[in-house]
């Protein structure tokens, strides 16, 4: 009965006060948790920016099997151990290769050249012979002599003859030539018109092999006396993936990039800021419980021509597909200027629709078309439902800036990883990937 009578001025203001410090209360947990969203923000960004730093401007370029590889792979490591994780180390053999310059001289003037990666070394002497296509090939005497390929056999690279992923007829068929021929080297076009991007890049190629530049094609005519040194070696040497455990569900989620470089470039899009974001997201997971575990794995060997840790994995844990819920492969990530683009490889329905819902929900984020280079095609190759995350337009950053010395921090934009780092924790540990199970 006492709430049927009129309130009095005292009890108004009394509820009003109650009611303004509710108001103030709610406000000031908003605004606390706006700060903590900004500073764990910083904190990733910070975290990002040095990993990036550690890789590209202390290691440096990474090429499987050398020191800086391996000082990379340990650095890695300590920094899944130390965010709580179980680190496992998989080691195999493989070829460390160093080269100290080149010289080319066509009838008494020098040439620019570089040696192909991993090439043999050489110090030799003889007469050029030209050749423009596989026809040519089969019919060209070739013992003796110094090979050109132009044409059509310089118009894309060849793949390494254990490359078992893709490997046409035609490139096969060109190596055998090439090896049973008896050239005494082979000096090919290079695939950009400012750089030496070689066609033949495979340490089981038994002809030495070179790279020039095609304005300097003119110069190299069939029957020309030739010179070519090429400073090179091969050592033996171990290299390792490093994996990385969160959790102990019976399932697991993937997430992995490729920790090597090629030779003389400091590998920032490809691949430091995918390690980076792996890395960051690892510290990231601190007190998260999940009903499946994510296996973090830093592959050793994509930029190299027999892909060592990746057929090291495939044949140690994708020998039990079913064991995967899906895997996620960075490669390229967080380009200035460029989307964060994803796309689909042998994923049901239910995983598209649920990381495409996510990546609605932010800017900056597109699906795009498949494409088969990378190393998450390891996965759908075993039939394991991935997703590749790149940027957008890596294909027009490919020729002019990957594999090369301009691939530096400085093309990097740490928002878009610290964002990438924020959506995967929300795939991962925000319910997302819970649901379709």
């Amino acid at each position: 009965p006492d709430l049927l009578e009129p309130l009095s001025c005292r009890q108004i203001q009394q509820i009003k006060s109650r009611h303004f410090f509710m108001k103030m209360l709610h406000l000031t947990k908003q605004m606390d948790q706006t700060k903590n969203e900004e500073v764990t923000g910083m904190e990733i960004q910070k975290k990002i920016e040095g990993h990036l730093n550690t890789l590209c401007r202390e290691i440096g370029a990474r090429p499987t099997g050398s020191k800086a590889n391996q000082k990379a792979a340990a650095y890695a490591g300590r920094v899944f151990a130390d965010a709580g994780l179980n680190v496992t180390k998989q080691e195999f053999d493989c070829m460390d290769w160093t080269e100290n310059g080149s010289t080319l001289t066509v009838d008494g003037q020098d040439i620019p050249t570089a040696p192909a990666p991993f090439s043999l070394p050489c110090s030799v002497q003889g007469e050029l012979l030209c050749i423009r296509s596989l026809e040519e090939l089969r019919n060209a005497p070739a013992a003796g002599k110094i090979v050109v390929l132009c044409g059509e056999l310089a118009a894309e690279p060849l793949m390494p003859k254990s490359f078992v992923f893709w490997n046409p007829d035609e490139h096969r068929e060109t190596i055998s030539l090439l090896e049973r021929g008896g050239a005494k080297a082979v000096l090919t076009l290079s695939l950009s018109p400012e750089q030496f991007v070689p066609v033949i890049e495979d340490g089981d190629f038994q002809v030495p092999c070179a790279v020039i530049l095609p304005k300097h094609l003119p110069l190299l005519k069939s029957g020309l006396s030739v010179s070519l040194t090429l400073n090179t070696k091969r050592h033996s040497a171990k290299a390792a993936n490093i994996l990385a455990v969160y959790g102990s569900g019976r399932q697991k989620v993937c997430v992995s990039a490729h920790i090597d470089t090629r030779p003389g470039t400091p590998g920032a899009l490809d691949n430091a800021s995918g390690v980076a974001v792996l890395l960051a997201l690892a510290e990231h997971l601190s007190g998260q419980e999940l009903p499946y575990r994510i296996e973090f794995v830093l592959f050793n060997g994509e930029d190299y021509y027999s892909t060592p840790g990746e057929m090291m994995y495939l044949s140690s844990y994708l020998s039990s597909p079913k064991e995967y819920i899906c895997a996620f492969n960075l490669d390229g990530v967080g380009a200035k200027g460029q989307s964060t683009a994803y796309s689909f490889y042998e994923c049901p329905q239910n995983l598209m629709s649920c990381i495409s819902g996510c990546a609605a929900d932010l800017d900056g984020f597109e699906q795009i078309e498949p494409w088969p280079q990378g190393d998450h095609t390891l996965f759908s190759f075993s039939g394991v439902p991935a997703v590749s995350v790149t940027s957008g337009n890596i294909f027009g950053l490919a020729e002019r800036i990957l594999h090369t010395e301009h691939d530096t921090p400085d093309l990097i934009d740490t928002n878009k990883l610290e964002a990438l780092v924020n959506f995967l924790h929300t795939l991962l540990c925000g319910g997302s990937i819970e649901q379709i199970l």
